[in-house]
């Protein structure tokens, strides 16, 4: 409330503060006192009191003179907001009254609620629609009307003079000024054209599959299809019918229904064929109000390609370079896409990429390659439903215009600095769309994957000797089963001290075993389990600065118990650090569980993967412009973060079943949480986010015996640079930030 009344300021009583060094602001060349703002101000706030349904509030300015200064305090009285006590239709016409009746319960001005401008003109803007929805293409807010009337109460509580009544009276009145209502009256406004108030029926639709500018339906040059649902016109024969017919939600001879006119151009949009879509509606002259649909659909190019260079940079081992990271990747992808196979809308897209990733520390063994990757990716996408009985579970209305069916293929080959070389097939089949709740969905009833792990060397058996928990993880390995996934975006959310918010959820689901996994082959590789995980993304802006929340929760959990399936497979394990996890620590840097670092060393470690069965992660940002760069182009920001956080591992995958500090248990999870706190820069292109985080470690996992792991990093004003940018003595301040410290350069934001 108060940030809306100061909104309601004259700009002549307002101050204008401009920020200095982030933290500071200052006053500059402050306006002259002028009393006409200060009692614009009190009006403006006054009506914004009105709009809220405060209709007796009050707005006193209180003026302070300190020499040539003038301080000015509002004393704002809001009382009681005015409440609804009935709400009525008087609409004249039936149908309009039936439907207003029958979606009462859907109205935004109910009874016992304040009554607010706001909401008045919402819920006309609701009546609209469902008299569209109807039939009556014509009507338009200006045919309704809202009457508010609060005389009924007054007229009730007037009485004749005897003492009594008049006591009665006024206690009456002043309850009603404690708590004031409203009765609510819609009322239909005759307009002065009178088929506003008309039902339009459709007479004939016309497509356009390969519309171009200039085109009409009279036009000679354009071939001509007559279907049942619909007249095709086209220039070329582009598209197959079905593609058509399936996204029109309309027939001739059906009342006019906004909703569906709407859902045919965004089904249309959706398909990815076409550049644009408009639907023109022509009223029919001399007919009994019918109208005539044309579609005009403009195709985008048929195929299309992109091109990427993806370069990173992570802390990955404890051989850290200068800023405590010693990994430099580079990438190239290629991705080629057909839009519109076999004339049918299916887009199928080819992407390749390869990718090396370079190990600027000197000191291991002199190698300047530590891994290679080279992939190809294929993702075939039908506009439909294949199969559509099956995926009906998760709506029984409109999937089957609403949903799509994909097909998945990946291959990959990978070498891992001389420790071992990997080969990774995947393949899923499944569906995905937008139920009525605007969840959007994805079923992958078919889920395989096989990453085949050989040439291991004699380095890596020794890692996975001196590491027992390894052997679980990094093992030739078959998938096969089923996945879900749910995901939900709000915008709707009201908060009168920001510009928006923005909640989202993420929800996946897989097994492996339980459904194709039961089948007779490879048991050798077969892996057992199930797994899932919740994530909850939260975001407040506001005209400078941006509160952004994130909770993540996940687990997989090994079943039938057996030695060989103590873990998930390393490519279904989860992992923490990295630019978009636990920040001050390198990508796979956390964890798992207690599980000690290794010794800071600058030759012997070649090998630090942590990954775990299971991950619980918060993360708070606090984002604030600094600079506007470029205008409109180039906008610098700053942040602050915290990040909570570990993984571990669901069983015991140490050589002794007593002893496992990184097997998950609730007693220990306060003490294994690890904590970090930061700041860091953003680069805002408009298109692109550049990001540079610096985190440092205040409470570490495996220091959970010592003091619940709290230890703040050692470092102040007077050592601050030696200690992120320097060598030291003896590796000493390498040392230090491979314990305390990462730097991380990431695309976008973090979350």
């Amino acid at each position: 409330m108060v940030q809306r009344m100061y909104g309601q300021l004259d700009e002549k009583a307002k101050l204008t503060l401009n920020r200095k060094w982030i933290v500071f602001k200052t006053l500059e060349a402050p306006e002259a006192f002028d009393s006409s703002a200060i009692y614009n101000s009190c009006d403006n706030m006054r009506a914004s009191l009105f709009h809220l349904g405060y209709y007796h509030g009050t707005v006193v300015p209180l003026l302070d003179t300190n020499q040539k200064k003038i301080s000015v305090t509002y004393k704002i009285d809001a009382g009681n907001p005015t409440r609804i006590r009935t709400i009525d239709y008087e609409l004249d016409q039936n149908e309009f009254q039936e439907i207003a009746k029958s979606s009462k319960d859907k109205s935004y001005l109910q009874t016992g609620n304040p009554i607010t401008k706001a909401d008045v003109i919402t819920e006309t803007a609701r009546l609209v629609d469902s008299f569209r929805n109807h039939g009556y293409y014509k009507f338009t807010s200006a045919e309704l009307k809202v009457r508010g009337d609060t005389n009924f109460i007054k007229n009730e509580i007037e009485a004749p003079t005897d003492s009594l009544l008049l006591q009665i009276r006024q206690e009456t009145r002043r309850k009603y000024l404690d708590s004031p209502f409203i009765r609510i009256v819609l009322e239909l406004n005759p307009p002065t054209d009178s088929s506003r108030l008309e039902k339009y029926r459709i007479n004939q639709i016309y497509l356009i599959s390969d519309y171009r500018l200039g085109d009409a339906i009279t036009d000679s040059s354009l071939h001509t299809d007559t279907l049942p649902n619909f007249i095709h016109k086209y220039h070329e024969k582009l598209f197959n019918i079905g593609v058509l017919e399936r996204s029109l939600s309309f027939k001739p001879g059906q009342w006019f229904n906004q909703t569906e006119f709407y859902q045919t151009i965004y089904q249309f949009s959706k398909i990815g064929v076409w550049q644009t879509t408009n639907i023109q509606i022509i009223e029919l002259k001399d007919s009994a109000h019918l109208l005539n649909l044309i579609v005009e659909l403009s195709p985008t190019k048929k195929f299309g390609y992109e091109t990427t260079l993806e370069v990173s940079y992570a802390a990955a081992s404890n051989t850290s370079n200068f800023l405590a990271g010693n990994l430099f990747g580079l990438s190239g992808n290629l991705s080629l896409q057909n839009r519109n196979l076999g004339k049918g809308a299916i887009r199928m897209t080819h992407n390749i990429r390869a990718g090396i990733e370079f190990n600027n520390n000197t000191g291991t063994r002199g190698r300047l390659i530590n891994s290679n990757e080279i992939s190809y990716g294929n993702t075939t996408t039908f506009p439909k439903l294949i199969f559509p009985a099956i995926p009906r579970m998760f709506s029984k209305n409109a999937l089957v215009k609403n949903g799509e069916t994909f097909i998945n293929i990946g291959l990959a080959y990978n070498t891992r600095l001389n420790l071992f070389n990997l080969h990774s097939v995947t393949t899923n089949f499944g569906w995905a769309g937008v139920n009525k709740k605007n969840w959007k969905w994805s079923w992958s009833p078919v889920n395989i994957g096989f990453s085949n792990l050989f040439n291991q060397t004699d380095s890596f058996k020794k890692i996975v000797f001196d590491n027992p928990f390894l052997k679980f993880s990094y093992t030739t390995a078959l998938v096969a089963g089923m996945g879900i996934r749910f995901s939900k975006v709000r915008t709707d959310l009201r908060h009168p001290n920001s510009l928006s918010k923005e909640l989202s959820y993420n929800f996946n689901a897989e097994e492996s075993g339980l459904t194709w996994g039961l089948l007779p082959v490879f048991n050798k590789y077969k892996r057992r389990y199930i797994k899932s995980d919740v994530e909850v993304k939260y975001t407040t802006k506001y005209n400078k600065t941006t509160l952004a929340l994130r909770g993540f929760i996940g687990v997989g959990v090994p079943l039938l118990g057996s030695d060989t399936n103590r873990a998930l497979p390393f490519f279904k394990q989860y992992f923490g650090g990295g630019s978009n996890s636990m920040r001050a620590w390198p990508v796979r840097g956390i964890g798992p569980g207690g599980r000690p670092l290794i010794p800071y060393s600058s030759t012997n470690t070649i090998f630090n993967d942590r990954t775990g069965d299971m991950q619980i992660e918060m993360n708070a940002e606090y984002r604030f412009d600094i600079a506007r760069i470029i205008p409109n182009t180039l906008t610098l920001r700053g942040a602050v973060f915290t990040d909570i956080g570990n993984i571990w591992n669901v069983r015991n995958a140490g050589s002794n079943p007593g002893i496992d500090t990184s097997q998950f248990q609730l007693k220990n999870v306060y003490r294994q949480l690890g904590v970090s706190a930061g700041t860091g820069f953003r680069l805002d292109f408009n298109y692109f986010v550049l990001r540079l985080d610096l985190g440092f470690r205040f409470k570490r996992p495996e220091l959970y015996y010592r003091n619940d792991g709290w230890k703040a990093p050692d470092i102040g004003f007077n050592d601050v640079l030696k200690k992120l940018f320097t060598r030291g003595e003896n590796d000493e301040y390498k040392r230090w930030r491979y314990e305390n410290f990462n730097f991380s350069l990431g695309i976008g934001y973090a979350f």
